[in-house]
C-alpha cells in the first residue's frame, strides 16, 4: 500500500456502505445533519471506514467532495492492521479509540476531546469526534460525553461507532440520529473479495458473514488452519491425544482464530439441534463427530465458555489453562454430564 492507513480509509469506501454514505451526505445537503450519529452495526461491517470518509468530507467542505474509490480487500487488511499507527491527520478530527491494553475509551480522553472542541477550528471549519466502541464506555466516560451532546459548540459533529448500540444508556442513544449499517449481501461480499467458492464458504462462516474480518482472514491463508483445529478436536472427542498438547499448541500459535471456530461451529450446532438452521442451510464444516454425543445443555456450556474466554484475551488471563478447561468439555466421557 502506497498511502498511509488513515488516508486510505478517508478516500476510499467499502462498496457495500455507499447507500450509508448517500444518507449522511443527503441530510447534509438539506441541513439536517444533526451534531451527533450514532453509527451501528455487526462488527467488521465498515462503520470506522464509512465514518473516516464522511468525517473527511465535513472537514473539507470548501471543496466539492470526490467520488470514494472502491476500498480494495487488500487496502481494507492493510488499513485494519495500521489504522492506529502515528500517521498525520486533520487537526480537527478527534479520534477517540481504547488505549493499548485497554477494553473502553477512558473518561480523560471524553474530556480532552470535549476541551479541545471548546477551541477555535484549526482549519476555521468543522470539528468531527469520531468515538469507537463507544457501546464499551465507563459510566463516567458517558456522563462527560452527555455534557457534550446536550451542549454542542458550533458546527461541531459526533460520531459514535457501536456493534451493540442498545448497551449505550438511553440518555446517550436519545441525542443521536441513528444509521444501521447492516451485512452486506453474500453475493456482493463474494465479488469484493474474489475468492473460490470453496473458501468464502468457509470464512463466512467462521467470521459469522463479516466482509473485513473474512478479508483479513484470506488475506493471512488462515482457512487453511481451521481444517487444524478441526482435525485435533475429532481427535480429542475420541481421547486420541492430550488436550494439554492442542491447548499449548493453540495458545502459542493463534488463539483468537482458534476461539472464533470453536464458538461458531457451536452456534451452527446448537442452531441444527434446536431447529432453527435446516440441513441445505448447514455448511460442510460442521463438527458432527466431535460432538454428536455432547447433550445439548453441554454445548450451551461450551459455547459460553469459549466466547468468555475470547473476550478475556489480552486482559493478562492465562489463555493455555483456559483452552485446557475448555477442551476438556469435548472429551466423549464427558458428554453425557
Amino acid at each position: 500500500m502506497t498511502e498511509p492507513a488513515l488516508k486510505t480509509l478517508q478516500s476510499k469506501l467499502c462498496p457495500w456502505l455507499r447507500p450509508a454514505l448517500d444518507r449522511l451526505e443527503r441530510a447534509h445537503a438539506a441541513q439536517r445533519l444533526g451534531h451527533a450519529w450514532l453509527i451501528a452495526g455487526p462488527p467488521g461491517v465498515g462503520k470506522l471506514n464509512l465514518a473516516l470518509v464522511f468525517a473527511r468530507r465535513l472537514l473539507e467542505r470548501r471543496r466539492a467532495p470526490d467520488e470514494p474509490q472502491d476500498l480494495s480487500p487488500p487496502d481494507a487488511v492493510a488499513a485494519m492492521r495500521e489504522r492506529h499507527a502515528p500517521v498525520d491527520h486533520h487537526p480537527d478530527l478527534h479520534w477517540l479509540f481504547p488505549e493499548e491494553g485497554k477494553t473502553a475509551v477512558s473518561v480523560e480522553q471524553v474530556r480532552e476531546a470535549a476541551a479541545a472542541l471548546n477551541l477555535k477550528a484549526h482549519a476555521g471549519g468543522s470539528k468531527v469526534v469520531l468515538l469507537e466502541q463507544a457501546d464499551g464506555m465507563t459510566t463516567a466516560a458517558a456522563n462527560a460525553l452527555l455534557k457534550t451532546l446536550e451542549e454542542p459548540s458550533a458546527d461541531t459533529y459526533l460520531l459514535l461507532l457501536a456493534d451493540q448500540p442498545n448497551r449505550l444508556p438511553a440518555t446517550i442513544r436519545s441525542r443521536c440520529q441513528r444509521l444501521l449499517v447492516p451485512r452486506p449481501a453474500r453475493a456482493l461480499v463474494a465479488t469484493w473479495l474474489g475468492v473460490a467458492p470453496e473458501a468464502f464458504a468457509a470464512a463466512w462462516v467462521l467470521t459469522g458473514g463479516s466482509p473485513l474480518q473474512m478479508a483479513a482472514l484470506l488475506d493471512g491463508n488462515k482457512i487453511n488452519e481451521t481444517s487444524s483445529l478441526r482435525n485435533q478436536v475429532e481427535l480429542i472427542s475420541e481421547d486420541k491425544v492430550a488436550l494439554q498438547t492442542v491447548a499449548e499448541s493453540w495458545s502459542k500459535s493463534d488463539p483468537e482464530l482458534a476461539l472464533t471456530w470453536v464458538t461458531r461451529e457451536l452456534h451452527h450446532e446448537i442452531r441444527a439441534r434446536l431447529g432453527s438452521t435446516s440441513v441445505t442451510d448447514r455448511e460442510p464444516t460442521a463438527l458432527h463427530n466431535a460432538w454428536r454425543d455432547l447433550t445439548l445443555r453441554r454445548l450451551f456450556d461450551q459455547y459460553e465458555r469459549a466466547d468468555r474466554l475470547l473476550g478475556q484475551l489480552g486482559s493478562g488471563i492465562n489463555v493455555e489453562l483456559g483452552l485446557q478447561a475448555l477442551l476438556l468439555g469435548f472429551q466423549a466421557n464427558r458428554g453425557s454430564t
